[in-house]
């Protein structure tokens, strides 16, 4: 009985000291600048620490700094910056280590980066997966209509090419390959790593390359998926942070030089599933021929009846 009460007691004492030690006050100096290096003032900071009902709202003095203090239960701080004239940009910081009740570091240094809107412009935005009608032969997938070519779909312009192969004995046993190829000479697909690690809860919200470079594309991108007897393969994890830009519906002058073509970007991977096959992509397409990846939320060229696919990203 005597060890059961001590048992007891070393439980509520550690429950209390937990419970204490678990808020502690943050203090942050926030810097806000533009992709120059820029000062940026009096822009809006929205920060929300762990365990505070609402953010704390400040704006940045003359240099573009803001000192910002509040209480918080883990160490979590999420806050976006606002100004008239650039994209949101959004960060966030873990505190791990407390000292009488103050997260360590005070006056933790962070700085903001927030893009100017230069030139948004209407595009074809999808963010869906689409079933991959047939297997070991080519079938040509349509980026203005978001549909395989006929007679597989309503699709008319072979913008990509996919080629999936596939031996499935069940979801522990298979040998899987996508292949993705082009129509015309000068079309094709590069790797853009996004600064932000790929993660796209961080940073502007206007990522990637503000135009798309004029070489640099490459005619065809695999993707392979093993398991069991086929060996353990996946080269999504090699392909963690990348995202893509393309070109396609290229045209020649009369020497073969490229003349124009439409270009486009993908944010993330192309996601491709082995079970049910399916390809996945959150792509943007430019049909105007320049080379402007700068997407206008408010002017998607698909009418999209799904708020699943958040297509609002520019």
């Amino acid at each position: 009985m005597k060890n059961i009460l001590i048992t007891i007691f070393v439980i509520i004492v550690l429950a209390v000291n937990t419970n204490a030690n678990a808020f502690g006050v943050i203090n942050i100096n926030v810097k806000v600048i533009d992709e120059s290096g820029k000062q940026l003032k009096d822009a809006k900071l929205r920060v929300r620490f762990s365990g505070g009902e609402m953010p704390v709202i400040r704006n940045t003095d003359d240099k573009g700094n803001c000192s910002i203090t509040s209480s918080s239960n883990d160490g979590v701080v999420v806050g976006t910056a606002i100004k008239d004239g650039y994209y949101d940009s959004t960060f966030h910081h873990d505190f791990y280590a407390q000292k009488l009740g103050v997260w360590q570091p005070w006056g933790k240094k962070l700085t903001v980066v927030m893009r100017p809107i230069v030139n948004p412009v209407p595009m074809y935005v999808r963010n869906a997966s689409f079933n991959v009608p047939v297997t070991e032969e080519e079938v040509g997938f349509d980026l203005e209509k978001a549909d395989w070519v006929i007679p597989y779909g309503q699709g008319t312009h072979s913008d990509f090419i996919f080629n999936v192969e596939r031996r499935f004995d069940n979801v522990d046993n298979f040998d899987a390959k996508m292949t993705l190829t082009f129509s015309n000479a000068h079309d094709g697909i590069q790797v853009f790593k996004d600064d932000g690690g790929g993660d796209f809860n961080v940073g502007s919200w206007f990522r990637l390359s503000r135009m798309a470079p004029e070489s640099g594309y490459q005619s065809n991108l695999e993707r392979r998926r093993s398991r069991g007897s086929y060996g353990r393969y996946d080269d999504k994890n090699e392909a963690e942070d990348n995202n893509f830009i393309f070109r396609v519906r290229s045209e020649v002058d009369e020497t073969g030089n490229l003349k124009r073509a439409m270009y486009g970007k993908i944010r993330g991977d192309i996601r491709f599933s082995t079970g049910v096959l399916k390809v996945g992509m959150h792509y943007y397409l430019n049909s105007d021929y320049t080379s402007n990846l700068e997407f206008d939320p408010k002017r998607n060229l698909f009418v999209i009846t799904d708020p699943g696919e958040n297509v609002t990203a520019p």
